[in-house]
């Protein structure tokens, strides 16, 4: 993994006449909160053999730790969150202990669970437990949730946490109508929470009255931890489903687009508009770009999708740009996507690439098997493995590009032509049901256009 400045990154849209998306990076300390502690940066980090309760570490930046003794302040954003996407990797040392508090307030635990058989709420992963002073000595903590099965590495390595939080609800008197949910918490590419609601604030987290939003808080008194990679998507602008009807698949409300760009690497904000243009039901990929290198990225929802069936129609541009100058124009449309951080998310694709549209790619985890005359067939077990359309329907100019996704399971179509079937999608040791929707764009100018969905 390339070692890069750590950023809290939030893909954002700022509204002016067109819609603009720009990558948020804070990389320095001083883009938290003070007082910050004995918090500071380093390039490098890793466990000390001679003694593994303890960190080295070479100075610089890309990675926060928490002081040499790991009993420090928290570092707390400076922004304040509702629903988000969170994506944050972490180290600890053996025996080490440390959190994330969403909106200050309910804790993701980190901890060193190395080996442990049965989790439990105060084990890595767990969901920690509410505090009741005023209850018995036994019954003073409650409704802590442990993580669905043990997904911790060994001390010293680094993991990954990719989580959704939906914030609580509050009507306009300010009472709360509905509870925070950690709607999807995967550890180290497994699911170990799905769903799982939390009436209030779990043990040491803020304990000022619930709101709709609130900072991002990582624990530094508990132990040493080290943290890179901190990015966050806001997943506001969620329109509210209409069954049975055709819809844009991308909209821009009054309130804001309910999709964000997401570009590989270090992208500027003037990057991420070169990249992408979404106006008038279309998406262009590249038209704007002005380099010979270009990087990849997508536009995604911020909206999971689950039962439904989505047409689009893509037509390929002329301009092509390194490091695929001189091969076939290659994008996608992915779905079930856990993950909307990333520029190349774990999910399934219909492959949109000269000459292989109706390709099937399980992409980094998210897998299925494949159905063709009734016979079920497994696929590839890598990061990266696929299965061919059975015939080849592309042509000239516009091709009509149909999906009938009904929970895990789903159908491939290009210009009416049933071309490729799946089943038993599954991400992280569960069957995969929902995901977001994301459509690629790689080193080759590309329009989408009528991008529809219907949800079933």
């Amino acid at each position: 993994m390339k070692k890069q400045v750590v950023f809290l990154q939030c893909i954002i849209a700022m509204c002016c006449v067109n819609q603009i998306f720009a990558q948020i990076k804070l990389k320095e300390l001083n883009d938290f909160k003070e007082p910050r502690g004995d918090w500071f940066q380093a390039s490098e980090v890793s466990l000390d053999s001679l003694n593994t309760n303890q960190f080295i570490y070479t100075s610089g930046k890309g990675i926060f730790v928490n002081g040499d003794t790991g009993k420090t302040k928290h570092l707390t954003s400076k922004e304040a969150f509702g629903d988000i996407e969170l994506h944050l990797e972490f180290m600890v040392p053996k025996g080490s202990n440390s959190g994330i508090y969403f909106q200050s307030r309910y804790e993701i635990q980190i901890l060193d669970s190395w080996g442990k058989d049965t989790p439990e709420h105060s084990d890595c992963g767990g969901i920690y437990q509410r505090w009741d002073e005023s209850k018995p000595e036994k019954n003073k903590g409650y409704e802590g949730i442990p993580p669905r099965v043990n997904a911790c590495k060994a001390p010293g390595e680094w993991q990954s946490y990719d989580i959704i939080f939906r914030a609580p609800r509050f009507d306009a008197d300010g009472n709360k109508i509905k509870n925070a949910v950690f709607e999807k918490v995967v550890l180290n590419g497994v699911v170990i929470h799905e769903n799982k609601e939390v009436t209030g604030a779990t043990r040491e987290g803020s304990d000022a009255p619930e709101q709709a939003f609130g900072p991002l808080r990582i624990q530094g008194d508990h132990g040493r931890v080290a943290l890179k990679n901190i990015r966050i998507r806001k997943l506001d602008n969620i329109r509210a489903s209409k069954p049975n009807e055709w819809v844009d698949l991308f909209e821009d409300t009054k309130s804001g687009p309910n999709y964000d760009f997401v570009v590989n690497g270090d992208a500027t904000q003037e990057e991420a508009n070169a990249m992408f243009d979404y106006s008038d039901g279309s998406l262009k990929a590249m038209y704007k770009w002005n380099k010979t290198t270009a990087p990849y990225g997508i536009a995604v929802t911020k909206k999971l999708y689950s039962s439904y069936d989505l047409k689009l129609e893509f037509k390929w541009g002329e301009r092509r740009f390194a490091p695929r100058l001189e091969k076939v124009r290659d994008a996608g449309l992915l779905y079930h996507s856990q993950v909307g951080t990333y520029a190349w998310p774990p999910s399934l694709e219909y492959q949109i690439q000269e000459g292989d549209c109706g390709d099937l790619w399980s992409i980094l985890g998210c897998r299925c098997d494949v159905v063709k005359d009734g016979n079920i067939s497994k696929i590839k077990v890598a990061d990266y493995s696929s299965s061919v359309k059975w015939t080849d329907e592309e042509k000239e100019g516009w091709n009509e590009v149909l999906i009938e996704v009904r929970k895990d399971k789903a159908k491939y179509y290009l210009n009416g032509v049933l071309i490729n079937e799946i089943t038993n999608a599954n991400y992280g040791g569960l069957t995969c049901t929902s995901g977001f929707i994301a459509l690629q764009a790689e080193y080759a100018e590309l329009i989408y256009r009528n991008i529809k969905i219907k949800e079933l």
